[in-house]
């Protein structure tokens, strides 16, 4: 394993560690280099935006922070409302039933409130628009869940002729889930092998309209992530055991979101807000969660499916279901989150086979989780989580390679969650793309490092060095990004919990 000779003097930091409520660790600190570096196959990460639920096409302001976020990719119409979207109207028509279950009924209320808002709908050709103004690539979902094939190969016979079919299609949206167990949804998903054969019809009748260098996505459970038991959690678990590598698909879609009561094996943990005495254990096991538990499944599914590409194309570290109901406190401080997701996605980086990454999601909005907030002067900043993606992305997206850098001689920290998974307190990411190299350490310690560059590009002073820290942990007010500028002429401080940032240009 090759040394990166980084040397770190620690510095105590009283108030700050007080605060966090461990105590000054007086060991330095060497990086090393961890697996080999890979390559970046510019875009590859990404986000998916809230067209459906706010005007965004029209909205330059709301375009112009979507810009700043430097998204490689993004996706369209959606996730579970892509089972259900018109071309011809552009909006989402659920058809419900007296026995319909519970989540298509919730489908249904949402496609009302859409149509009320947006009588027009959202095309394509509109997404396609928004998408190169915010430079970004689009990922398709086509509808095979209550479109044919005749209708959607209308709908592509219509984007051939605009020149507009992405090159990645992912088809169809979590047919495991069966729409939350609805009958109709899973007789006509039972299980994988029907599902692959009638997602093999539809790419039949598809390919002509194809651009050359289509990629396709079949959809895989991911459920070793949820722990539920019963039957649900058995057709999850079957899913993917009965996934095979076939010549007709390039690619498997993964969805990861780690839920902390799940991760803490305590049904309260999701319910309850952040406090100073749970909010560093629950931390601990999100983190434990977003790497080793996430590894498990990226391995797992490499193994399974040797040669595909993997796409997350929905993935949040937030600690609870995508959709919060009323009453439900946020399990997850801001800090937290903002810890949680940038390890998440360095977890990511490390697999040459995760091509795509898309982030759920970006929006302006929601207050318990948006990622803009108002700026106070007419325009949006990034939450803390937005602003350390934005950073992760505008490395990853400029193509190049990734290596991993980790502790020399760490440690691993115990989760101490439902699973024996743990996570190694600095975790760190050196990205190079031509003259240009960037430098992400996330600290999920209390301890303060310091860094003198030029022991990891000795003659190359840094153009930049930035960073958000966020000691108080349980701390649930939603702010704009704090993001500090560090000293790039001589030695730059890691903060505790933070997330640095070190540009050489």
């Amino acid at each position: 394993m090759r040394r990166i000779s980084l040397m770190f003097r620690l510095v105590a930091v009283y108030s700050v560690l007080a605060t966090a409520g461990l105590p000054a660790s007086e060991a330095p600190l060497t990086l090393q280099s961890a697996g080999t570096p890979r390559q970046l196959d510019a875009p590859i990460l990404g986000a998916s935006t809230t067209v459906f639920y706010e005007h965004l096409l029209n909205d330059p302001v709301k375009i112009a922070a979507l810009k700043a976020m430097s998204i490689g990719l993004d996706r369209f119409p959606g996730g579970s409302d892509a089972n259900f979207y018109s071309w011809r109207t552009g909006l989402i028509e659920v058809q419900t039933h007296p026995n319909s279950s519970g989540y298509i009924q919730f489908w249904a209320k949402a496609a009302a409130r859409i149509a009320q808002g947006m009588p027009h709908g959202v095309t394509l050709e509109q997404y396609d628009g928004l998408s190169h103004q915010i430079g970004a690539q689009v990922v398709l979902v086509p509808n095979l869940e209550s479109s044919s094939v005749a209708d959607q190969v209308e709908w592509f016979k219509r984007l051939a002729h605009a020149g507009i079919v992405p090159e990645r299609i992912e088809l169809g949206n979590e047919y495991w889930v069966a729409m939350g167990n609805d009958p109709a949804s899973l007789a006509r998903w039972p299980d994988e092998p029907t599902s692959m054969r009638i997602m093999k019809g539809y790419v039949d009748a598809l390919k002509p309209y194809l651009p050359p260098n289509a990629k396709l996505a079949v959809q895989g459970a991911a459920g070793a992530i949820d722990i539920r038991s019963g039957r649900f959690g058995q057709r999850l678990k079957q899913w993917d055991e009965d996934l095979r590598p076939e010549p007709w698909f390039d690619a498997v879609t993964l969805h990861l979101y780690p839920r902390l009561r799940d991760v803490m094996g305590d049904p309260d943990a999701g319910t309850t807000a952040p406090t100073p005495t749970n909010a560093l254990p629950r931390l601990k096991a999100m983190l434990a969660r977003t790497d080793e538990g996430i590894e498990r499944i990226l391995q797992g599914t490499e193994r399974r499916l040797p040669g595909k590409q993997i796409w997350i194309t929905e993935w949040n570290a937030r600690g609870v279901n995508p959709v919060v109901q009323r009453g439900v406190e946020e399990p997850m401080s801001p800090a937290m989150e903002m810890l949680a997701t940038t390890r998440m996605a360095l977890v990511l980086l490390r697999h040459p086979s995760v091509t795509a990454s898309l982030f759920f999601s970006l929006g302006f909005n929601d207050r318990q989780h948006a990622t803009f907030v108002s700026d106070g002067r007419g325009s949006y900043a990034p939450v803390p989580t937005a602003a350390a993606l934005r950073w992760l992305n505008e490395a990853a997206n400029a193509g190049g390679s990734f290596q991993r850098v980790v502790q020399a001689g760490a440690r691993a920290v115990a989760g101490q969650g439902a699973q024996n998974e743990s996570y190694l307190p600095m975790e760190g990411g050196l990205f190079q793309s031509g003259t240009r190299a960037t430098l992400i350490l996330e600290n999920a310690s209390a301890d303060t490092f310091s860094f003198d560059p030029a022991t990891l590009m000795p003659n190359r002073r840094p153009s930049k060095v930035e960073f958000i820290s966020m000691p108080e942990l349980s701390e649930t007010a939603i702010l704009p990004a704090r993001i500090n500028t560090g000293n790039a002429g001589g030695v730059v401080a890691v903060a505790p919990f933070s997330v640095t940032r070190v540009v050489w240009e």
